[in-house]
């Protein structure tokens, strides 16, 4: 979808467009397998053109199991900023998950998605590929492209190769609790991190 500023109607417009090309998508692939579901079958059942397909995915498979760009948010910022009270790694973590989160579109019904993946695994592949734009995003947006690192805020390395094996790890651990329970990590964030962390924090204890 664009991201630039739109009035609350014409984003209201492009969520519902995005969320019915996506449960068009998936609810065909439910049906017959992605393998004979084309875009045109998909732009058809979601009452849109292949044309606008397009506007809002890159591909039937992030249409099918609704994936969209990373985004960082002024809140999700906002949020690292006032965090000073908090270790630098979960202040990070959280970062990560809300960027995570972000490339889940509206209306996705994540019970419907673990069908669809665990049906068609090769669909996870851009559920990873996110992870990695995300990633690459934040590297560039707070510590790369910018000085200093993290725009100054408060609590978090200074050091550019600091900052980046801060964030390195802190995508780890986000994966890693991504991939345990994804339901925690949306219904108790925070809890499913110090799960997580505390698995890093042990195993590093005894690898390093």
């Amino acid at each position: 979808m664009q991201s630039e500023a739109v009035s609350p109607l014409v984003a209201e417009r492009q969520r519902r467009t995005w969320t019915a090309i996506h449960r068009a998508a998936a609810e065909a692939t439910l049906q017959r397998g992605p393998g004979d579901v084309t875009v045109a079958q998909i732009a058809e059942a979601a009452g849109v053109s292949p044309r606008t397909f397009f506007n809002y995915f890159d591909s039937k498979e992030d249409a099918i199991i609704g994936v969209q760009a990373p985004q960082l948010t002024a809140e999700t910022l906002a949020a690292l900023r006032e965090s000073t009270a908090d270790p630098a790694i979960v202040r990070v973590c959280r970062l990560v998950t809300e960027v995570a989160r972000s490339t889940i579109g509206p209306g996705v019904d994540m019970e419907q998605r673990r069908a669809l993946t665990a049906a068609h695994p090769h669909l996870r592949s851009r559920s990873t590929a996110m992870f990695g734009e995300a990633r690459k995003m934040l590297m560039a947006r707070l510590v790369d492209d910018v000085e200093p690192t993290w725009s100054g805020i408060e609590g978090l390395p200074s050091d550019p190769d600091h900052a980046r094996a801060l964030l390195l790890l802190a995508n780890g651990i986000v994966q890693h609790a991504w991939l345990t329970d994804t339901d925690l990590l949306f219904s108790d964030r925070d809890a499913a991190l110090a799960a997580s962390i505390d698995t890093f924090r042990k195993v590093t204890s005894t690898a390093l």
